[in-house]
């Protein structure tokens, strides 16, 4: 009896200590973005209790996965790079591939704020890749987040916009996954779309989704100061003033909240930069001084170069041109030395404007040619990079032709199930113990698919969709899909502008909102000729609702071997052929650093 008492008390006691450290794991999740170094000192205290206490190998990882995002958030790029190629070594020893996308991701950021751009690149290919073939939204959400906004800094405007709005799209996914292993704050996505909207000149579109990140539940502590210190760099560029001013004030009320040095180093910069933007030298300069002493003290080289560029030209607009020439032409060595070359296109592009202003064709002439060849130098980086990203694509294509079956998938999955077993084991011996009951409702609960209240299910417009779509090929009669990108039309017009496309149609078209931004309508019965004249009648009616933009809407008309993916992928690049990006781009700044 008594043995039997102790096994059952033994089994309690690990589940409970599992349950607890699942628990505490899924804590972290949000704190590491919000409160990085309160963060730090739990993810150190569990290392220590996983140490002296039996844990499962999923738990261990997911804690690496977490320490590496910590890291980051703090800082640390380097010791973040180290914990992620020693976490995704124990992935594959392991054999947990589904792991592995979340410490590409974690080296890829690091690559990223170091600027290696190529390494980055590939790192986040590569993670998509296995997101999408484990089936692990969290990853792919991230993933999709970070390339935007590298695309967006390196003006591939078409690229950023479509990988920013599935991260939008697929979020609520990232709740239907198991195991947890780290996702990035709701807020971060919408503040990266804000940016790219920014990027492209549409101030009062990015002010609309950076007022959505900082409205989301998930903005608090650090995520909350920097995305209302980006909306006060938006909000002044769009001559919001006093809405600026209270921005900022909200954004410096929080600097509290930040906890590691580096962490206010990088805040105190941005704020130098809006206070100098918005004619505040004096305090520019002090925010400036304690960044510039916190970058020298932990040899951040890329922070130091840029801080030096903002002092020069805090020491331009206090017509203290020799200092800003002295720091201006530092600023350039260091760039030059570190092959920085985006960033000398900018630096050569402020001694160009200055030389012009004081006359001296000359020099603004020679400055003006240099920044031409950093712009060349800058384009042949980003295009050895995209060559680079490209082959690596065909090269993942040619493993999955030669391999119908890949092993080490098999072995993944087999190691994935022999865990659940395990685990599952352990579980039912000791609900068993405390009453079948409580087993039957969590298998309930498990089997039913989650439902946003209020919402169609996805799966009913799919059949609908997928029927009409399977009629037409039966009844070999044509159907057309139109797809229309609403992303210049304020979200709070779009119900009613939906309501009005649908009047114009006939009862058997379907209009279905595919995502945040666009609208998809089938046209049964439909021939393309047929679909150009439905545009023609949609456009007058959504036209009044976009103001002088141009309205775009992409046609496919169906063929025998369509699915609705291809139908939208087609009409998707009709579309894109329409469109005309502007080629106008202010100074980027990172939304989630």
């Amino acid at each position: 009896m008594d043995f039997r008492v102790l096994v059952l008390g033994l089994l309690l006691w690990l589940f409970s200590f599992g349950a607890s450290a699942i628990d505490q794991l899924d804590e972290l999740t949000e704190l590491v973005y919000q409160y990085p170094s309160k963060a730090l000192t739990q993810i150190t205290a569990l290392e220590k209790q996983f140490t002296t206490r039996a844990t499962s190998d999923i738990n261990r990882l997911r804690l690496s996965v977490l320490k590496c995002q910590n890291l980051l958030q703090l800082g640390e790029n380097e010791a973040a790079i180290n914990v992620a190629q020693l976490g995704e070594a124990n992935a594959k020893q392991l054999k947990l591939d589904q792991v592995r996308p979340y410490f590409l991701i974690c080296q890829a950021d690091a690559n990223l704020n170091y600027n290696n751009i190529q390494n980055a690149l590939l790192l986040l290919d590569s993670a998509i890749t296995l997101a999408r073939r484990y089936q692990q939204p969290q990853a792919l959400v991230d993933a999709l987040r970070l390339r935007g906004q590298l695309d967006t800094d390196t003006d591939n405007f078409s690229s950023a916009i479509e990988d920013l709005r599935l991260a939008i799209d697929i979020y609520p996914d990232i709740h239907t996954q198991t195991p947890n292993w780290v996702w990035p704050p709701q807020a971060y996505i919408y503040a990266a779309m804000g940016n790219l909207l920014y990027a492209t000149h549409d101030f009062p579109q990015a002010m609309y989704y950076t007022n959505l990140g900082i409205q989301s539940p998930d903005a608090k502590g650090k995520v909350l100061h920097i995305i209302l210190r980006n909306a006060a760099r938006i909000a002044l560029d769009n001559q919001e003033f006093d809405y600026s001013d209270q921005l900022e004030k909200q954004a410096k009320a929080l600097l509290p909240e930040l906890g590691s040095p580096l962490e206010l180093a990088y805040s105190y910069a941005i704020l130098a930069s809006i206070s100098l933007d918005k004619g505040r030298i004096d305090a520019a300069e002090e925010y400036l001084s304690i960044a510039i002493n916190t970058f020298k003290k932990h040899n951040q080289q890329l922070a130091m170069m840029r801080s030096t560029r903002l002092l020069a030209q805090i020491r331009f607009a206090q017509h203290q041109d020799d200092a800003a020439l002295t720091l201006m032409n530092h600023a350039i060595e260091q760039a030059e030395n570190l092959k920085q070359y985006s960033d000398l296109k900018g630096f050569y592009g402020i001694m160009s404007d200055h030389y012009l202003e004081q006359g001296d064709f000359k020099q603004a002439y020679s400055f003006l040619l240099k920044r031409y060849r950093a712009a060349e130098l800058a384009n042949q980086g980003m295009n050895t990079a995209r060559i680079l990203q490209f082959k690596a694509r065909l090269n993942q294509q040619d493993l999955q032709q030669d391999q119908s079956s890949p092993a080490p998938e098999k072995a993944s999955i087999l190691q994935e199930l022999n865990l659940d077993w395990a685990y599952s084991t352990l579980f039912l011996i000791a609900m068993t113990l405390l009453g079948g009951a409580i087993w039957y409702l969590i298998d309930k609960q498990n089997n039913r698919a989650p439902r946003i209240e209020g919402e169609e299910p996805a799966e009913t417009l799919l059949q609908q969709v997928t029927s009409a779509l399977n009629s037409a090929k039966q009844g070999n009669y044509p159907l057309s899909l139109l797809l229309f990108n609403a992303s210049q039309i304020r979200q709070v017009d779009l119900p009613p502008l939906q309501d009005e496309l649908q009047h114009r149609l006939r009862e058997q078209d379907k209009l279905i909102r595919y995502s945040m931004d666009e609208i998809v309508i089938i046209l049964p019965h439909t021939s393309a000729a047929g679909a150009k004249k439905v545009v023609n009648q949609l456009v007058a009616c959504i036209q009044p609702w976009q103001g002088s933009s141009k309205v775009n809407i992409g046609i496919a008309a169906m063929q025998h071997f369509d699915t609705l993916e291809s139908l939208i992928k087609r009409a998707s690049i009709n579309q894109l052929g329409k469109v005309k990006i502007s080629e106008n781009n202010p100074n980027h700044y990172s939304p989630a650093k």
